[in-house]
């Protein structure tokens, strides 16, 4: 994991997404091996209904990520589920961190009105919201996408799937503070595009070019 974000950084990344929940064995050992990683990353250990890959007990993974968010990472990522379930867990985590409340649907892109209000109540427990659907249609990207007429500077908002990719693009463009991206012919899910596309496409924009 740590090579993998070395290679992103020379690429140009400014920040790397470290999947905690992915690695074969996430103990507590991993927060002092990617401390060095801390300032420039954001930490995630989803659970399994989220579409992530921990697969030891909810007690457990909550320990790791109050763990994780004592290293202050740039961003800590905690689903709006689990801050509102717990409460006390979540106001006890380390205030050092920018945190990032997500919420994802992976069966479709439901109607406008619901998606505005998980935007809302991520928003009221976190700097950032972050809300992802799964793309069935072009026009899902639009729906998604309207969301960023609101304070777009504290929102990430994309559809996942191959259909989602021009929203991943397009929140580049509406303000959004961080853009998921891949290694070169490394997709870590559908529909991501890869980090010298995006970088490619920031260096436009910077130059006022689109």
């Amino acid at each position: 994991m740590a090579e993998k974000a070395a290679s992103a950084f020379a690429l140009g990344s400014d920040i790397v997404e470290l999947r905690i929940d992915l690695l074969r064995r996430p103990g507590p050992g991993v927060a002092g091996a990617l401390a060095h990683l801390a300032r420039r990353s954001v930490m995630t250990v989803r659970r399994k209904d989220e579409g992530g890959g921990f697969s030891g007990a909810e007690r457990e993974r909550l320990a790791l990520i109050s763990k994780l968010s004592g290293l202050s990472p740039s961003y800590i990522d905690v689903e709006l589920s689990t801050a509102e379930e717990n409460p006390d867990w979540y106001a006890g985590l380390c205030r050092g961190s920018q945190r990032i409340v997500s919420w994802h649907d992976f069966e479709g892109t439901p109607a406008f009105s619901v998606l505005e209000r998980a935007r809302d109540r991520a928003a009221s427990l976190g700097e950032v919201a972050k809300i992802v659907t799964s793309a069935k249609s072009a026009d899902d990207n639009l729906k998604v996408l309207r969301l960023y007429e609101d304070d777009p500077g504290r929102l990430v908002a994309f559809c996942m799937g191959t259909l989602g990719t021009v929203s991943r693009l397009l929140g580049l463009r509406l303000g959004s503070p961080i853009i998921y991206a891949s290694l070169p012919n490394e997709p870590v899910a559908a529909g991501q595009p890869p980090l010298t596309t995006v970088i490619g496409l920031k260096k436009l924009w910077e130059a006022g070019r689109w």
